[in-house]
Parts: structure tokens; sequence; C-alpha cells
């Protein structure tokens, strides 16, 4: 009895739809629908939109090169679950060498109307390093009425005053479900489990 147990809950557990898999649609702010826009799924709003500067690849960009500009990125209508650990990652970042504004990334929490925000788990993206390939990674639990979970990334350029290109440049992210601590305890004693029976 105890054998079948251990085999249903690791099963379980393993087939999980949700546990690591990729939330987002259009990770990489490609041209999916092919009618030569990028950053098809997504939403800009200020200073900021989708383009292909680099080659054929589709990216956000944020202007932060002028004094006074503001804007973000951000994929509406995902649905999620109160209780939950999200993790967002910005995967290949490009910031450029005399960037100096405020930008921030993570997690807005909403209601099933969209509209009415009840949270947010928001990081300043480090700037002291600048180049290309950089990668930046928050975690965040949805509150209580969670429906919607919306992975953005903003900036407000109230501080700079450098001179030269200053702006961001976002190839690829990434939303996931990080497991619960009881997950990995569950799945190590499934495994020991099995090993005092092979013994």
């Amino acid at each position: 009895m105890y054998k079948s147990a251990s085999v249903i809950v690791l099963a379980a557990l393993v087939a999980s739809p949700v546990m690591g898999q990729e939330l987002l649609f259009n990770p990489g702010f490609e041209d999916v629908d092919t009618d030569g826009s990028v950053g098809d799924g997504w939403s800009s709003f200020g200073a900021a939109g989708f383009n292909a500067f680099f080659g054929p690849n589709g990216h956000a960009s944020l202007f932060s090169d002028t004094p006074g500009n503001f804007g973000g990125v951000f994929q509406p209508g995902l649905s999620g679950s109160a209780g939950t650990e999200y993790q967002f990652d910005l995967v290949d970042v490009r910031l450029e060498d005399n960037i100096d504004a405020d930008y921030r990334f993570g997690l807005e929490y909403y209601l099933a109307d969209e509209s009415t925000k009840i949270g947010e788990t928001i990081a300043p993206m480090p700037l002291d390093i600048t180049g290309d390939g950089l990668s930046f990674s928050v975690t965040g639990i949805a509150p209580a009425g969670t429906a919607i979970v919306r992975p953005i990334v903003l900036f407000d350029n109230v501080i700079s005053t450098a001179d030269g290109q200053e702006n961001a440049f976002i190839f690829e992210v990434s939303l996931t479900v990080v497991p619960a601590p009881a997950t990995g305890l569950v799945m190590l004693g499934a495994g020991l489990a099995a090993a005092r029976r092979r013994r």
C-alpha cells in the first residue's frame, strides 16, 4: 500500500502542468503572427515599445535617454492563483553604458477584472553593470484575491544627466511557478522509500 501511494504522489508531481512550465506567451518578443510587427501578446506605455534593431531578434525597447521619459512593457491577461510563488526572470538584457534612470521590474497582482491592482512585487534593476547578456530575477507570492498576474518592466528618468546612449533592451524573459518547499520533501521521501525497498 505504501509503495503504491508513493508512486502515485511522485507521478502527480512530475505531471504538474504548472510547476517549471513557461507561463508567458512569446517570451522572446517575436513576430508570432508574422504580420511584420514584433512583441505579439505584449503591451507598452510611455517611451517603450517593441523593435528588432539588432538583427532579426525581437526585443522590448525602453528609451530612458531623454530626461523626463518614462514607460514600460507588460504582458496582460495571465491567470494567477493566490498563495502561489512566481518567479519573473529577465533572461537576456542589454543595458547601455550611460544608463542612469530608475529601472524596476517584477509582478503586479490583479482581481479578475484586470483593472483592480491588489498588490505588487517590484525590485530595482541593478544598473552598476552594463553590457549585453545580463540577467535579473525576482520572486513574489500572489496575495489573497489574485486572479491575474502581470509581469512588468518599467522606468522613470527623473535623475539622469548622462550624455549619450542610456537605454535598455530586453530580448528574453520568463515567468514560472516556484515549487513549494513541501514538494521537494515529498519527492525526496518518495526517493528514500524506493531506495529502502531496493535494499
